[in-house]
């Protein structure tokens, strides 16, 4: 990965088309993002996800899915720095096409791994709705989400 840039829009759809390619069973979610939840926050708040991406943004989403073993549904992951760090090298060579902003790679790498040093104890949280996992939690109504994917969801109905 060393030296490689991706400079234009092709490149980086075909970028994204290798990172797809390589997960069995991807399914493309219908959003995703990555939360830096502080330690004196009881549980994930919708504000704890300032990005929310979908469907047409999905070179970090593959990116981070890869780094947790991500493939399909609806879910949320805990994400270590190194988890975060490695994610960061990943993308780093989109920062070279100037056809797309990244602002997941500037926050992850300039503002979530800062974070992580003045506060050790917070937990970062990569978070992926599923369309189909969606119509299923509307039929089953004892279904308790995870603290982070409520949040998350909710961040998303914001924007």
């Amino acid at each position: 990965m060393l030296g490689m840039r991706w400079v234009t829009a092709d490149e980086i759809t075909a970028a994204r088309d290798a990172f797809e390619l390589a997960i069995d069973g991807w399914r493309r979610p219908r959003a995703h993002g990555v939360g830096l939840v502080p330690s004196d926050a009881p549980s994930p708040r919708p504000e704890h996800f300032p990005l929310v991406n979908s469907r047409e943004h999905m070179l970090p989403g593959v990116v981070v899915a890869h780094v947790v073993g991500h493939a399909r549904g609806t879910a949320a992951y805990r994400l270590t720095r190194v988890g975060l760090e490695r994610a960061v090298a990943m993308l780093a060579p989109a920062e070279a096409c100037d056809v797309y902003q990244h602002p997941n790679l500037w926050t992850w790498r300039d503002t979530y791994l800062p974070s992580l040093d003045s506060d050790p104890d917070a937990t970062l949280v990569a978070v992926f709705l599923d369309d189909e996992d969606d119509e299923d939690d509307e039929d089953d109504a004892t279904t308790v989400p995870d603290p982070a994917v409520a949040a998350f969801r909710s961040a998303l109905a914001a924007r």
